[in-house]
């Protein structure tokens, strides 16, 4: 099986590093060179620097797509055209607009499509999954989750302001790049009845983008869920 990553940023790597576990060796890399971390991991495989040709020329049976939150539904609509299985880092947008275009392209190719959502999988939440719809800890009526990061700390190696998290134009701010808990409740409690939000830069850090946000999910038969999100 043939992989192509898109965006060799530290999530990239990451991906990297979990197929290579996995015994996976037919790896092409998508890389735009901006990158502030080292290559030296990057040098043993095929670099390429244009989705299309690089589509043309390894014909991938999957793609990851790590880069920027901005080109994730382009770069994935480019993707699932070309037939491939795709693996969408979180979000995969800053915006609506396309995302139904990527569904009926990916159901017409017959493809398989997995956005990356990884809490779903730890074993923690599972439990509590299983708990619930085994009925097993009665009906909830209350859920809180709370997600920081300081965003100096987040990537070190690059200056904060520059990086995805922290640009509008890239499709950061705290709603759409700390999105789990919101994904996770979701999965957990079902689609909320309504929703509620109070988004704000109240920081220090100098940001174009929103640093704390306030979210409430609201069920009409089994009570509320919030969910606060900071940089």
């Amino acid at each position: 099986m043939r992989f192509l990553i898109c965006g060799m940023g530290s999530i990239g790597r990451r991906h990297l590093r979990n197929l290579l576990a996995l015994g996976e060796q037919d790896i092409v890399l998508l890389r735009t060179g901006k990158s502030t971390l080292p290559g030296d991991e990057l040098e043993p495989f095929p670099n390429e620097t244009d989705l299309a040709e690089a589509l043309g020329r390894w014909s991938p049976d999957a793609v990851l797509i790590a880069n920027p939150t901005s080109i994730h539904l382009e770069t994935a609509l480019t993707a699932a055209e070309a037939g491939c299985d795709l693996l969408i880092e979180k979000p995969i947008s800053h915006s609506l607009e396309g995302v139904e275009a990527l569904l009926e392209t990916v159901r017409r190719h017959d493809a398989r499509a997995l956005v990356g959502f990884q809490f779903r999988f730890h074993p923690g939440l599972r439990r509590i999954k299983a708990w619930l719809e085994a009925d097993e800890i009665g009906r909830p009526i209350s859920a809180r989750a709370h997600w920081g990061e300081y965003l100096p700390d987040w990537h070190p190696w690059e200056d904060y302001r520059r990086s995805y998290a922290a640009r509008r134009d890239l499709g950061g701010g705290v709603v759409l790049t700390l999105c789990h808990p919101l994904d996770y409740l979701v999965w957990l409690l079902g689609e909320p009845d309504w929703v509620q939000a109070e988004v704000g830069t109240y920081g220090l850090l100098d940001l174009d983008v929103e640093d704390t946000a306030e979210i409430l999910l609201g069920y009409d038969r089994s009570g509320l869920a919030s969910v606060h999100l900071d940089y």
